[in-house]
């Protein structure tokens, strides 16, 4: 770079400590541990305002509704029912206890649990702050990453499966420049050049790992040399090959 270039803008740190402020613990202490973000002040002012505005969207919410559905059942008497069927105590009770069902309707509503939610959150970080200075990410948030992450993990599968193929049975081949080969539809992470694998009464080495045509789909091949007379084991696998 020369001179005359203008330095690289770096990233504000007040933009990793807003992004830290909604994400989940684990995300939230990868940022602190790499951009040195700091969210805990911004929970607290985030929690502060999520309470008032939740809390108060929260009140004027369940007015309407309220007020709406009265008028709504209010209309609906005057204009289906006889006024002289309210003289009748079990009627009157049934006009009177539509109140309650009213507010249980409102309560059960998803409008209504996504502002007690904002309310709740935001008693939430105002707790954590105050208890041991921590900061507490969004719930909508974390539950959006985990299900990302989940449907990412569910086509990674469906990858694997799609490019290696059904479970079938291991291929044990003799090839050159080794003594035994292992052809797997699903790979063997305990297999390393560290271990010994034991086949029967023999015991080998793993010399080398790849990728090969197998069958119609793809499958690992893991080569194998024969342990020397006396080698020293440092860790044992036991590998039961197809058919015993």
């Amino acid at each position: 770079m020369s001179e005359s270039d203008p330095p690289a803008t770096p990233i504000p740190s007040v933009g990793w400590d807003l992004l830290a402020t909604i994400l989940p613990a684990a995300e939230r202490a990868e940022l602190a541990r790499r951009y040195g973000a700091e969210p805990r002040l911004w929970s607290l002012a985030l929690g502060a305002v999520e309470l008032f505005l939740g809390g108060k969207l929260l009140v004027a919410n369940g007015l309407a509704y309220f007020a709406a559905q009265s008028d709504a059942v209010a209309s609906y008497v005057a204009d289906h029912l006889d006024p002289r069927t309210l003289d009748h105590f079990e009627n009157r009770l049934a006009f009177t206890q539509s109140g309650a069902v009213i507010w249980l309707t409102w309560a059960l509503r998803p409008l209504t649990w996504l502002l007690l939610s904002l309310a709740a959150v935001g008693v939430a970080r105002l707790v954590a702050f105050a208890v041991d200075h921590d900061a507490v990410g969004e719930p909508l948030v974390w539950l959006g990453l985990r299900v990302g992450q989940a449907a990412r993990r569910a086509l990674a599968v469906l990858r694997r499966r799609g490019h290696y193929g059904p479970e079938r049975p291991d291929l044990l081949l003799h090839e050159r420049g080794s003594d035994l080969v292992v052809v797997a539809c699903r790979p063997k992470p305990e297999w390393n050049e560290r271990i010994t694998i034991a086949i029967g009464n023999r015991f080998f080495h793993l010399i080398g790992h790849d990728e090969r045509p197998d069958r119609g789909f793809h499958a690992h091949a893991y080569r194998l040399q024969e342990a020397e007379p006396g080698a020293v084991f440092r860790g044992l696998v036991r590998y039961e090959p197809p058919g015993g």
